[in-house]
């Protein structure tokens, strides 16, 4: 698996419950460019969107938002970007009617203070986990190893709460699934992880979009 760092923010395409696409927004110097054009680093093809819509870029500690001279105008919780405006965690980026874009900052995806690194597997062919080379005893139940395999197939992408359900409660009614059921999984998961290294939160919760496995080695 690829390790990443946890302390990175997101941008993430959400429409309703499905997350379309999400992108990790590096901390670099260079300019981040939203638009339609797929040379744009953030390439979204939507004909509403300009060539070259927006742009991003670091900014003391902050990643500032600008309109690129855009045709429709940038948005952020509804109120037009006429100046580079400071973005912060939870906000909505609007490029079109009905296209938002939700920014998670960095401390919204980290791990709590003073945990370590882990190292977490997920042998799919023998169907067991490993954490730092040891083998996960008893095993998952169903439900926990489906959710587990899920967010473990690419470290650091959002899965949203109808990913999991679709995922740990394949072929039932997901409206059937509720918010409480969906919290203990996850609640359950975490105590069995825990089993083998209880001071690290081997599931991330990203507020309000879902959830990650942090499987970065520090």
């Amino acid at each position: 698996m690829e390790n990443l760092q946890t302390e990175q923010a997101l941008l993430i395409w959400r429409e309703g419950e499905l997350i379309k696409d999400q992108w990790i927004l590096q901390d670099t110097e260079s300019e981040i460019i939203i638009g339609r054009a797929p040379d744009c680093i953030i390439s979204i093809p939507v004909r509403w969107i300009s060539r070259k819509h927006a742009v991003l870029y670091r900014q003391g500690g902050q990643f500032i938002l600008e309109d690129a001279g855009s045709k429709n105008g940038v948005f952020v919780n509804g109120k037009r970007v006429v100046k580079p405006l400071p973005l912060t965690d939870g906000d909505v980026i609007q490029l079109a009617p009905g296209l938002e874009l939700l920014y998670v900052d960095s401390e919204a995806t980290a791990p709590l203070p003073g945990q370590r690194g882990l190292g977490l597997f997920v042998d799919r062919n023998e169907r067991q986990v490993y954490i730092h080379s040891q083998i996960l005893s008893p095993p998952l139940s169903n439900q926990q190893y489906q959710l587990l395999a899920l967010l473990a197939e690419e470290p650091g992408k959002v899965y949203s709460r109808a990913e999991v359900v679709e995922a740990a409660w394949a072929g039932e009614d997901p409206t059937g699934v509720t918010d409480d059921a969906i919290d203990a999984l996850i609640r359950r998961l975490r105590q069995r992880l825990g089993e083998v290294d209880p001071e690290h939160d081997f599931i991330v919760t990203v507020r309000g979009y879902g959830f990650r496995i942090d499987n970065s080695l520090v």
